[in-house]
């Protein structure tokens, strides 16, 4: 089965959640015996050198990358007020992804051409025009949901006005565009509903695998900390970081003063840098994901707003992680509370996990140990895009 790939980044470094998710995704089709094409924006902000990719990119049919400059650029942001579209999407529009994708369209035939997100969306229409091939997008997130949530918690009155004018415009876009798909493949379950409400095409649970690889032993996990890692130039994750600093951490840091929390990801807003203390440590980026969490204890994931499913929460479940979370982040993640992580929404609730897992280390190691056993049974890596790949040899089109 021969699949093109378009995606609005190239999906390496493995740093960050869209980036783990995409990789896998290309790795998880190679792996079930796909022909795999690769086309991928390759933007100014998450700039990659082609030559530093993995040995897996060698088993591509192709790969070809074009540059974007999708960087905020406030006047565009200001002219875009006049107009009725997306200033979310319309960053990702490229006249040279455009000219390469017809080009790749009218060289190759394809059975599926598979949208990394509604980011490479804009292009559906030229996928139309160029082939008979099967269209489908991988939904990692309900978007236009994301930035409600950022206008729901937004104080200013400036800001959420215009986060609702942003919000709206992309909702308009997001419903109408996904409604034109042949095939929708959700990350989380959570996102069936919505998307079933729309009478689009015909939507599969994709879920995000883990790797069942034995758990290295080699690293020495220091007991006396907690850590969170994911992008911060992801608006939730700076809300949700913020908020835990000020309305949990410092009770914690006072109670605990043996206790160090650990804030990785890149590029770590000047607020957040800011926060730095002898008891909390903003580390930034990190190399090695799984290194990092290794040697660190509880990982903390303090959500307030966003969607889709949390990539770094599987990852650290199967390293045997105790993680405190809140319900939104857990979302399309069916672990039960008190057995495979502890739920907590409010700063009290955190305050009391964080406790407990301190006090009673004993808990707090069979938490991990449940959060791995849940993950491995429901999120196994090979078994997810083996039923994929099945799936989508039986749905492609037949001329």
């Amino acid at each position: 089965m021969k699949i093109l790939l378009l995606t609005p980044r190239i999906p390496y470094p493995l740093r960050d959640g869209g980036a783990i998710a995409m990789n896998q995704m290309l790795e998880g089709l190679l792996d079930a015996g796909a022909s795999v094409t690769l086309l991928a924006m390759n933007t100014a902000r998450h700039w990659v050198e082609p030559e530093t990719l993995p040995s897996v990119y060698n088993r591509l049919q192709q790969m070809e990358t074009v540059y974007i400059n999708n960087s905020i650029n406030p006047f565009s942001a200001f002219l875009n007020l006049f107009t009725d579209k997306s200033y979310n999407i319309s960053r990702f529009i490229n006249k040279d992804f455009a000219q390469q994708l017809r080009k790749m369209l009218q060289a190759q035939e394809y059975d599926l051409i598979l949208f990394e997100s509604i980011y490479t969306s804009p292009y559906l229409w030229i996928a139309r025009e160029h082939s008979n091939a099967l269209c489908a997008c991988r939904v990692h997130n309900i978007e236009h949901q994301i930035w409600q949530h950022l206008c729901d918690n937004e104080q200013s009155f400036l800001k959420k006005k215009y986060l609702r004018l942003l919000t709206s415009r992309l909702k308009n876009y997001e419903i109408d565009i996904l409604k034109k798909f042949d095939l929708l493949l959700p990350i989380s379950v959570k996102e069936v509903p919505f998307l079933e409400e729309l009478k689009a095409g015909s939507i599969w649970h994709v879920p995000f695998g883990v790797d069942a690889t034995p758990l290295q032993t080699d690293i020495d996990q220091d007991p006396n900390t907690c850590y969170h890692i994911g992008s911060m130039d992801w608006a939730p994750n700076v809300e949700g970081i913020e908020w835990f600093l000020n309305e949990v951490w410092d009770h914690i840091k006072a109670s605990f003063p043996e206790v160090t929390f650990y804030v990785a990801g890149k590029n770590m807003p000047a607020r957040i840098l800011s926060k730095r203390s002898p008891q909390t440590e903003v580390v930034g980026e990190v190399d090695d994901f799984i290194a990092f969490s290794l040697s660190k204890n509880i990982l903390i994931v303090p959500l307030r707003s966003g969607a889709g499913i949390r990539v770094k929460i599987l990852e650290a479940m199967a390293l045997g992680k105790p993680i405190v979370a809140t319900s939104m982040a857990m979302e399309g993640i069916p672990a039960q509370h008190d057995k495979d992580v502890l739920i907590a929404n409010t700063p009290d609730e955190f305050k009391q996990a964080l406790i407990r897992c301190f006090q009673d280390t004993g808990f707090a190691q069979q938490l991990g140990s449940n959060a791995r056993d849940f993950v491995l049974l429901n999120f196994d890596k090979q078994q997810v895009y083996s039923a994929l790949y099945e799936q989508l040899q039986k749905h492609q089109r037949v001329e």
